[in-house]
């Protein structure tokens, strides 16, 4: 058996814990080393005896770990969700159709990044993805109820910002955001050559990293329970996306409005999974649960005099800052990363062939006001 010849398939499950059929419209991701790893409980047995032998141990619970890493990458279609789309599900974000419209002057603006609008004459709602500033043409926002019309007056409900419309709604993407509650779980089966590991009721972390000229990475590490090994051919006459991962080039990034220099990047969104057992299941454990999450990034760029921009006044301070940045260019395979709430928690000297380097840390807070917020990726 090859181990460079495996298949991942995964599909969200209907009624959680319980295993779906998997098919090849399931197994269109493209993953680098999957691997699975069983960790059966087994109970020691060693009553006392007149011998120190102990006897044959009990099985018991049965969880389960897969971790890969895969390519960000498009559809090749704004407005189709890429096929890794179920794995950020799964790990807690929620997946939101993006609309832009265009818009005149806004006065009393900004609009603000998660606020609620409400068009004049539609009554209808949205939320606003992405601060909108005066000199801005178009506004981005996912729909909440109704649908706005061009020419009424749009208010931003904390801000009170309002602009007027001068276009219908257009669908120009898909967001990725933090959820909280009614997060998906995954079955999820390792083709290895003739050998399939099934795995049901899954949920996991995921990794950013980002290098300067690379392919952005995400890495998964899902816990799952065990739901079968069997000999199983691989999946046929799959159609993977065909669209190439853009390279970590013409980022436009910017931290608190200034162009750092950087060369990596890493967001971890750390989330926090936990068994749930379950006695009536024979292995013991209905699924795993999202119960949390601690949002962390880091990245390394260069050090410059502090009247260029502050690193450790914005870190002595505790401010908090926008993390804006685009991966790709083209529509159907971009994506445009937005952290409304960036804060430094540590900031290092370090050194780069030669170069002064201002390794940091920060966290990716979210509002107080509407929370799963610390970060949006637009995918567009």
């Amino acid at each position: 058996m090859l181990t460079r010849k495996r298949q991942l398939a995964a599909k969200i499950e209907a009624v959680e814990g319980t295993a779906e059929t998997l098919a090849a419209a399931d197994a269109r991701l493209l993953v680098y080393n999957p691997k699975v790893s069983f960790d059966i409980a087994m109970f020691e047995r060693n009553p006392a005896r007149q011998t120190f032998s102990n006897i044959g141990k009990i099985p018991g619970k049965r969880p389960a770990g897969l971790s890969f890493r895969l390519e960000l990458r498009g559809s090749g279609a704004a407005a189709t969700v890429p096929e890794w789309g179920k794995l950020l599900q799964a790990c807690g974000f929620g997946v939101n159709t993006l609309k832009s419209m265009n818009i005149g002057a806004i006065t009393n603006g900004p609009f603000q990044h998660g606020e609620t609008i409400t068009g004049g004459t539609s009554a209808a709602k949205g939320r606003v993805v992405i601060n909108t500033a005066n000199g801005a043409t178009a506004i981005l926002f996912v729909t909440i109820s109704g649908t706005f019309v061009s020419g009424e007056v749009i208010t931003g409900g904390t801000s009170t910002a309002t602009a007027a419309t001068s276009s219908v709604p257009s669908t120009v993407g898909n967001e990725f955001k933090p959820i909280s509650d009614s997060i998906p779980s995954l079955t999820q089966g390792c083709y290895e050559d003739g050998l399939r590991k099934l795995l049901k009721g899954c949920r996991g972390k995921v990794k950013f990293g980002f290098k300067s000229g690379e392919p952005v990475l995400l890495d998964f590490d899902f816990q799952g329970v065990e739901a079968g090994v069997a000999d199983t051919a691989f999946l046929s006459n799959v159609t993977y996306e065909t669209t190439k991962p853009p390279a970590f080039l013409s980022a436009l990034f910017s931290v608190d409005a200034y162009s750092a220099k950087v060369g990596e990047m890493d967001i971890d969104f750390g989330s926090i999974l936990a068994e749930r057992d379950d006695i009536n299941d024979q292995r013991g454990i209905l699924s795993f649960a999202v119960t949390g999450r601690n949002v962390l990034g880091s990245f390394n760029p260069e050090m410059v005099l502090s009247a260029a921009y502050d690193f450790h006044a914005k870190w002595f301070s505790g401010a908090e800052m926008v993390v804006d940045f685009t991966v790709g260019s083209v529509a159907g395979n971009k994506f445009r990363f937005y952290i409304p709430r960036a804060q430094y928690t540590k900031v290092e000297d370090e050194d780069r062939d030669g170069l002064q380097i201002a390794k940091s840390t920060f966290s990716l807070n979210g509002s107080l006001l509407y929370g799963d917020d610390e970060l949006s990726i637009l995918a567009l």
